[in-house]
């Protein structure tokens, strides 16, 4: 991550915020799916928004949660759309050959549930985390098929970077895989000032200046 954005500290501070939020949603995912869900191992990245690439996410679903309360922004979920069909299959419990599958009213309105139940948690635990109220608006899904229109329609206008959190994606006897969340540098230090990360540093930091010389030694 670009060091002049993110401390190391601050880093880990954002990693370990999403992977309470989103470690916390796997339970309501799981009572959802009825079987074990596990959301582990958060890699917390900077890029610029021109470099931005879906890599083996392609082909991808992109599902939209905005902050109503709270917070300021949005998050934006991206899934692979292989990974949906699972998702879809264990909720209307049958399995779709390949071919077949398609994004349409029913299938979208399955993944849109899983992402509220998912999203709602995880802002509930953002709640906890922070201190105070978080909630997020119904999720809206999109295809990815342009990787420019996705930049163009969904990231923040005008930004250079873009903060991107991948996690690891573990659905008892049917998946494993990984997502990836994006969220915009505001958005991220929005965050960390919740937390009074920068009010701590800059506390310590003065406390050091302010630090009285040692006394002289009598002769």
């Amino acid at each position: 991550m670009d060091k002049k954005l993110f401390s190391p500290m601050e880093i880990d501070a954002l990693g370990e915020m999403m992977n309470i939020s989103l470690g916390s949603s796997a339970t309501a995912v799981s009572n959802l799916l009825e079987h074990r869900v596990d959301i582990t191992t958060p890699k917390v990245t900077s890029i610029k928004t021109e470099d931005f690439a879906l890599g083996n996410l392609e082909p991808a679903m992109g599902i939209e949660i905005r902050y109503v309360e709270g917070l300021a922004g949005s998050n934006i979920m991206l899934l692979k759309r292989s990974d949906i069909k699972v998702i879809v299959d264990i909720l209307m419990g049958m399995e779709t050959p390949d071919e077949e599958f398609e994004l349409n009213e029913l299938t979208i309105s399955c993944v849109c549930e899983v992402m509220n139940q998912m999203m709602g948690s995880a802002a509930t635990a953002m709640s906890d985390f922070l201190g105070f109220r978080v909630d997020i608006s119904t999720p809206h899904s999109f295809e990815l098929d342009d990787l420019e229109q996705f930049k163009q329609e969904h990231m923040p206008a005008g930004a250079d970077q873009v903060v991107v959190v991948r996690f690891f994606l573990k659905i008892e006897d049917a998946l494993e895989s990984e997502f990836m969340n994006v969220m915009s540098v505001d958005l991220a230090k929005e965050l960390l000032k919740s937390l009074g990360l920068e009010d701590e540093v800059s506390v310590e930091g003065s406390a050091t200046a302010a630090a009285p010389e040692p006394a002289p030694v009598a002769a």
